[in-house]
């Protein structure tokens, strides 16, 4: 096919189509590695966000919020009026859904605790402090209260006192002051279990290796989809990362191994000391860039196909002509060589080249059969004269 015109013609348009192609694919494939990169980062961190949001609202400032309230109604109450400070703990109870809430006295180390159970009402509740069988004035939280003369919240932990003993929990405290003296600590028990169902909102198809989870104060990870990793007694490699990570910045982004999977991990560290991690493998990445490449090739090559078959037809009706010249010179010079008796011309009726080529041959064909006409007709006319003269 490459010996005719068009073969060549259409050879070298397909060879630089292809080349163009080939450009437009690559830059493509790069700009879109950098977009998608980009947008998955803006993903990943908007889910961190989120995720950080809703969980700072509830440990945070509503836990705060809540336990201001309680504790200025406490101190205004006599220490022995039990049943009174119990109202205001079930109050708060009731209208919050905190599983537990206790007050626990600097003086004598006397507390009252008060679980949530909606079935017991107020005319039930107890007019006697509790013995919880250890004093609380030696957990860490409250110590940590006591110093900082502030609320805090806590690490997490396995409760060993009251319903829910056993339990994995958090504790929100605050300091109780009257005259500006510290007389003792509220604390209410929060639930972590379910902050996952809170993440699952989140889940992005673009991701599917996501994970979002929540390390404590101490770095251990204690809010996470695989319970494996919330139960580890050994230091994880994401925990080891993010320790490393948060030694330079409060938040940021870090990158570590795991099961042999590189990931790409974006942290936010909360005002209270957890911090809260939104991490995907570098594979989501590379597979949509990899996704994205394969569709603009698939494109290109479809592209490619289509284009060379319009080509194809383009071609032989662009250099259709040749054949008619060719074929009319064949026959021009079959008369001339005296092969043929009859010749017409070339029949080209566009004005492009092709046509300025056929109407240059046609007056040449034309001068010459005139030529040729005349010259037979001369030569009869000579032989016509010498039989008279014989």
């Amino acid at each position: 096919m490459t010996k005719t015109l068009g073969g060549k013609i259409l050879a070298c348009v397909v060879a630089i189509f292809v080349v163009v192609i080939g450009v437009i694919v690559t830059y493509n494939y790069i700009s879109s590695s950098s977009q998608i990169s980009t947008l998955f980062r803006s993903i990943q961190r908007g889910i961190l966000d989120a995720s950080y949001t809703t969980i700072n609202i509830t440990m945070n400032v509503e836990a705060r919020q809540h336990l201001n309230a309680v504790a200025e109604q406490i101190v205004a109450l006599d220490k022995n009026d039990v049943i009174a400070q119990r109202r205001v703990l079930m109050t708060a109870e009731e209208l919050i859904k905190y599983p537990s809430m206790y007050i626990v006295y600097e003086n004598d180390g006397k507390v009252i605790l008060q679980d949530y159970h909606p079935e017991v009402g107020i005319e039930n509740l107890s007019s006697n402090f509790d013995n919880v069988g250890l004093d609380l004035r030696d957990r860490f939280w409250y110590k940590e209260t006591k110093e900082k003369k502030q609320g805090i919240v806590s690490s997490t932990y396995i409760s060993s006192a009251g319903n829910y003993k056993g339990q994995r929990l958090a504790t929100a405290t605050y300091p109780l002051i009257r005259n500006g003296e510290f007389i003792g600590v509220i604390g209410m028990d929060l639930f972590v279990g379910d902050f996952q169902k809170r993440f699952e909102n989140f889940e992005r198809e673009e991701l599917p290796n996501l994970d979002v989870y929540i390390t404590d104060i101490s770095g251990k990870i204690f809010s996470h989809k695989d319970p494996a990793i919330v139960e580890s007694t050994t230091e994880t490699e994401a925990e080891k990362a993010l320790k490393e990570a948060l030694k330079k910045a409060p938040e940021g982004e870090f990158y570590y191994n795991h099961n042999n999977e590189d990931r790409v991990g974006f942290y936010k560290q909360f005002p209270f000391g957890w911090t809260i991690v939104s991490v995907t493998t570098q594979s989501d990445y590379t597979n949509a860039i990899n996704k994205q490449f394969f569709i603009s090739t698939a494109i290109a090559l479809v592209l490619l196909v289509v284009g060379a078959m319009f080509l194809v037809v383009f071609v032989k009706k662009l250099v259709a002509p040749i054949h008619s010249i060719q074929s009319g010179l064949n026959s021009f010079f079959d008369f001339i060589n005296h092969k043929t008796q009859d010749i017409s011309t070339i029949s080209i009726k566009t004005n492009d080249e092709f046509g300025q080529m056929a109407a240059a041959i046609n007056d040449n064909i034309k001068a010459t059969k005139e030529g040729l006409d005349q010259d037979k007709q001369a030569v009869k006319e000579s032989v016509t004269t010498v039989g008279i003269v014989e």
